[in-house]
């Protein structure tokens, strides 16, 4: 048998992953750049690294907390537990380091949603608005029932699920008892709008976007409210959007607001043409894996990262997927603990798991102290005759006494961080041919080149 060239051989590089996960095509169908499963990676610079590990805990509460609001001007946290036999939860002001303090109940029963407005932090939860003045837990008797609030143009803005009406407070003003009382003759009174006249439909949120609100229906109707009070111009601009009938499924992306739904991620996002808006689907390569499962979905938006965090089933909190929204790519990850809640902070980005907030970050390696799992399964190569492999030319770089195992067909092999960069030579026969990495080491995939004779 003559001996091989370097000129013989075909190379084929596995080292860009910058399409993300596909699930939405057979593996041997999907982009040189795609891969069939990602987990607990994320990405640097286009590059796969080991997710960040999460902290110690930085404030524990003995009480089911489900979720919490951070507050970027003072630094604090408000939690919310989750009540028990109908009772209403608990709020608590908690700062990181010190123990947190009781400051007393939500009136409501729905999980709350916040809003920091003339200086107070304001509460939704169901039923009467709250505020919270950083000393003192106040009831506005006054107000409509809620279970969302935003601020616009200086009124707070509340909605609740089985009402068809948008209510605003007063200019400037959502605690006194005239607050929330209506005045035709008084342009900056309390006003009050209806949003989908008898349509069949609850309001399940609304979202401010640009100059606009989208309201979100349970009929699948999406509705534009645009102006303010007294020219608002209110018009249908979506239907059968099949958003779920979640408020925390729907959240604000830059120009858009995404929502999640049992086909998988959709958008409705401006179009150039005034008052145009136009739904779509995004995260399509990735959505089949995110729909396997379907439950009271959540979802968080992580600025800083580019990142769309999505829980969607309930009862496995512990599996997260996220479409990276400036790559358009997602990928699948996996905590060793449920995910109740997160927050991007001016000290990164804290979860909320059971009754404790944890910080998540690239300068932890672990999951306080429980090793990452994680697992690349690239994409499949075919050929109508064989792959003869000769050789691996792998530089993935890491904790120099960490490794990474990988497997082609029956071969399998250790990769040594402690050598960034190695040739593996491989003598083998495959029909296909689909690498498969896992790793419990924190590593960063550079380099998978693989010399082959294709005959």
């Amino acid at each position: 048998m003559p001996i091989e060239r370097e000129q013989q051989m075909t190379a084929y590089s596995f080292s860009d992953f910058s399409g993300g996960m596909n699930t939405a095509q057979p593996p041997e169908q999907i982009a040189d750049n795609e891969a069939e499963l990602i987990m607990n990676y994320e990405y640097d610079y286009n590059r796969l690294r080991t997710r960040g590990g999460t902290s110690a805990p930085l404030v524990s509460v003995d009480d089911s907390i489900k979720s919490f609001y951070y507050d970027a001007a003072t630094e604090a946290y408000l939690l919310f537990s989750a009540g028990m036999d109908k009772a209403k939860g608990n709020i608590y002001l908690a700062y990181i380091g010190e123990p947190a303090t009781l400051v007393g109940q939500i009136t409501g029963n729905e999980r709350p949603v916040c809003c920091k407005f003339d200086g107070c932090i304001y509460i939704a939860s169901g039923d009467k608005l709250q505020y919270f003045d950083y000393e003192t837990l106040f009831t506005v008797e006054s107000s409509k029932l809620c279970d969302n609030v935003f601020e616009r143009f200086g009124r707070l803005v509340t909605t609740h699920r089985g009402d068809d009406n948008l209510y605003y407070s007063a200019t400037g003003d959502a605690k006194s008892e005239d607050a929330w009382k209506e005045d035709s003759n008084v342009d900056s009174s309390s006003k009050w709008l209806e949003v989908g006249y008898k349509d069949d439909g609850d309001i399940i949120t609304c979202k401010p976007m640009a100059n606009d609100l989208l309201v979100f229906k349970t009929n699948g109707r999406i509705y534009s409210v645009s102006g303010e009070y007294p020219a608002w111009n209110v018009s249908q601009v979506g239907e059968k959007s099949c958003a779920e009938d979640i408020q925390k499924s729907i959240e604000i992306v830059g120009d858009s607001v995404a929502f999640i739904t049992r086909n998988g991620i959709r958008s409705v996002d401006t179009v150039q043409t005034y008052g145009n808006f136009t739904m779509n689907e995004i995260g399509y390569k990735f959505n089949k894996s995110l729909t396997a499962q379907i439950h009271k979905p959540i979802c968080w938006n992580i600025i800083g990262k580019r990142q769309l965090i999505i829980r969607p089933d309930s009862t496995n909190k512990r599996v997260l997927f996220v479409y990276q929204y400036n790559m358009q790519a997602g990928y699948k990850l996996e905590f060793p603990f449920d995910i109740d809640d997160m927050a991007e902070t001016s000290n990164g980005v804290i979860i909320l798991s059971n009754n404790s907030l944890y910080r998540w970050s690239f300068e932890y390696d672990t999951d306080n102290c429980q090793p990452i799992k994680t697992k690349l399964v690239t994409r499949r190569l075919t050929t109508a005759v064989a792959f003869y492999t000769r050789k691996y030319d792998i530089q993935i770089e890491g904790d120099v006494s960490g490794v990474v195992n990988l497997t082609a067909g029956k071969q399998s092999w250790k990769h040594l961080l402690k050598k960034p960069r190695r040739l593996k030579y491989l003598y083998d026969t495959l029909n296909s041919l689909q690498l498969t990495l896992s790793s419990e080491s924190q590593h960063t995939i550079t380099t998978i080149v693989l010399y082959t004779v294709v005959k």
